[in-house]
């Protein structure tokens, strides 16, 4: 059935996380639907959305990306969640695939999952 992935990573700091967003909208091969970036005191964060098409199962699948950083602790948030498709809303796995992705580029980038 459809459902959602969520993966929690742990940054290094080894690049702020506005490098990060511009290599995950670089490499994400999906069409980003929305961005926001928010800078409280000494927090940043950075929200990004994508969407794609799934031609073997015929439907979309989305994939919410947050990052955060102030001077201790970067992190981000991996969600990817439709896919589904037919009467009983199968995903075969898009939403999984979706966020393995994300987490693929964020891995080589200095994050790790927790």
């Amino acid at each position: 059935m459809m459902g959602s992935v969520n993966i929690r990573m742990k940054g290094n700091h080894s690049k702020s996380i506005e490098k990060i967003s511009n290599i995950l909208k670089e490499e994400i091969n999906a069409q980003l639907v929305a961005e926001n970036q928010r800078s409280y005191s000494d927090v940043n964060v950075i929200l990004l959305s994508f969407e794609k098409y799934f031609m073997r199962n015929g439907s979309y699948a989305s994939l919410t990306v947050l990052l955060t950083e102030d001077e201790i602790k970067q992190t981000a948030d991996i969600i990817g969640s439709g896919g589904g498709e037919g009467i009983f809303n199968l995903s075969w796995g898009a939403n999984s695939n979706f966020a393995d992705m994300a987490e693929r580029v964020l891995s080589m980038n200095g994050f790790k999952t927790e």
